[in-house]
Formats: structure tokens, C-alpha cells, sequence
């Protein structure tokens, strides 16, 4: 196997990260859909890999182990979570699914000449599987649907408790406007926004702007806006803006006030107002 294959299996470790990354933060991941999905992965990776003769297979399934390490990382430094919670359920999770891609990689992968589609039974069984899978995960996450479906569960109460314990620490002096209802309209929103959109991916966002100068959301808050923002100016202009709704003539609901405030986007604000009614 040599470098080239430890270097080819830390690259797609990498790569499945970002992937089910995004596709946690957009769809809300269960585990076993994260498995399945992962696997999915593998088998497209050793199909590759044959075709282009590349003699890396007879331990692919090692990218589930970067896979969890760049996790590690990710939970530890980004996300300042404990990856070895026991409530996370991370290391029962990861040895789950290095289990299940060292099985397949000896019973399957190293068995079969080519691992796409080419005759075999059990391939065709499980290609039929993963695609049925498929069907059935874009079906029910509206993969196809433009408006976002709503997961009353999108986010635990403790996951929320704690968003909220933390930015309110970070953030008091810019959202404690001595009305209480108000500040917690205001973190809300921060809590929803930060969750998906996270501080490396608001980094990210910065960088981008200033290389390209175009309209861009910036900040906690994701303002659209063509000049840089912070995150706490992001804030303020939230505040006069919900202000303006929120103590406008006609007293309006915490939900009227996200729907005014989103425009159109009405499912998020009712994820909104979920989140309000936690804290």
C-alpha cells in the first residue's frame, strides 16, 4: 500500500467529514442514516480505486478511522464539545461503524474483483438496498423541496441550554435591552444561525468576502450585507431591525415577529420560535 495509500485514506476520511457534515447541519442526520450513508461512501471509494487499479482496497475501510478523528477534532477545538459523552454516544457510534466497514471490506470489497456493478447477486441486492435507502432519505428530508422541513427535535433541550448559556455570556452586554422577551427573541435567532452556520464557517464566509468584495451574509446573526460586518455589529442591526416589528403599533406573537422578520421562510421561523419556548 505504501504512503500514497495512507495519504489517499486521511483524503477521504477528509472528504466524508465535510460531506456528512453538511448534510447534518442541513437534514439532521440520525446515526444510522450517517452509517448507511457512510458506507455508501466506501463502496464508491473502492469502486474508484479499482477502475483506476489503484491497490489501496484491502484496507479502505480505515477511512472511518480518520473519518472519526477528524470528528474528534472538530467536536473538541470548533465546537468545544466532549467528544467521549457518554449521552454524545460517539464511541459507541465510531466502533459501530469501523465494525461494520471491516467486515465489508473483507467479506465484499476484497472478495469481488470490481466492486460497481458488474453481475454479481450480492451486489446487485446491495446496490438495490442503497438505493432504495436513498429514495427513501431524500423523501423524507425534502431533499428535492425548497423550503426547509421542521424537526421539532432539530436541536436537544440541552443543546439548546447550553447555545444559550454560552452566547448569552458572550454576548450580554449587546443584547441586554431590559426587556427580557426581546433578549431572548435575540438569542433565539443567534442560537438557529450559529448552529448552522458555525464560527469556522463564518470564518470562512470572511475570507471569501474579503476576496471576492461581493454581497455576502456575515456574522452570527447572518446579515446580508456588502461591506464586513462582526458578528456583534451583526447583532445590533438584527436588534434595531426586530425592535421595529417587536415594539412596532400593532403588538405582535414571538412567531408573527420571526415570520416579519424572515420574510418568507415561515418553517424557519417556526424553528425559531421552538427554540424560544426551550429557553
Amino acid at each position: 500500500m505504501g504512503i500514497f495509500g495512507w495519504i489517499l485514506y486521511i483524503l477521504l476520511g477528509f472528504i466524508l467529514f465535510i460531506g456528512i457534515l453538511f448534510l447534518e447541519k442541513k437534514y439532521q442526520l440520525s446515526k444510522i442514516e450517517k452509517i448507511v450513508l457512510s458506507v455508501l461512501f466506501l463502496m464508491i471509494s473502492s469502486g474508484v480505486c479499482g477502475v483506476w487499479k489503484w491497490d489501496v482496497n484491502e484496507n479502505i475501510f480505515l477511512i472511518f478511522l480518520f473519518l472519526m478523528i477528524f470528528d474528534l477534532i472538530y467536536s473538541s477545538y470548533f465546537l468545544e464539545r466532549d467528544f467521549f459523552d457518554k449521552k454524545e454516544g460517539n464511541i459507541l457510534y465510531y466502533a459501530c461503524l469501523l465494525l461494520v466497514g471491516f467486515v465489508l471490506n473483507q467479506t465484499f470489497i476484497n472478495q469481488v474483483d470490481q466492486v460497481f456493478l458488474s453481475g454479481e447477486d450480492i451486489r446487485l441486492l446491495l446496490w438495490g438496498f442503497m438505493i432504495l435507502f436513498i429514495y427513501r432519505f431524500c423523501k423524507e428530508k425534502n431533499v428535492f423541496s425548497k423550503r426547509e422541513s421542521i424537526v421539532s427535535s432539530f436541536m436537544s433541550q440541552d443543546a439548546i441550554l447550553r447555545n444559550y448559556a454560552k452566547l448569552k455570556f458572550q454576548y450580554y452586554d449587546v443584547c441586554n435591552t431590559g426587556d427580557k422577551t426581546f433578549s431572548n427573541i435575540l438569542y433565539s435567532i443567534m442560537i438557529l444561525e450559529n448552529y448552522k452556520r458555525s464560527k469556522i464557517l463564518r470564518d470562512y464566509d470572511y475570507f471569501m468576502f474579503r476576496l471576492k468584495g461581493m454581497k455576502k451574509k456575515l456574522g452570527i446573526m447572518q446579515i446580508e450585507t456588502d461591506k464586513y460586518i462582526s458578528d456583534v455589529e451583526s447583532i445590533e442591526i438584527a436588534s434595531k431591525k426586530l425592535e421595529k416589528l417587536y415594539k412596532g403599533k400593532k403588538k405582535m406573537s414571538s412567531l408573527e415577529v420571526f415570520e416579519k422578520y424572515l420574510g418568507e421562510d415561515a418553517l424557519k421561523a417556526q424553528m425559531i420560535f421552538d427554540i424560544i419556548k426551550k429557553i
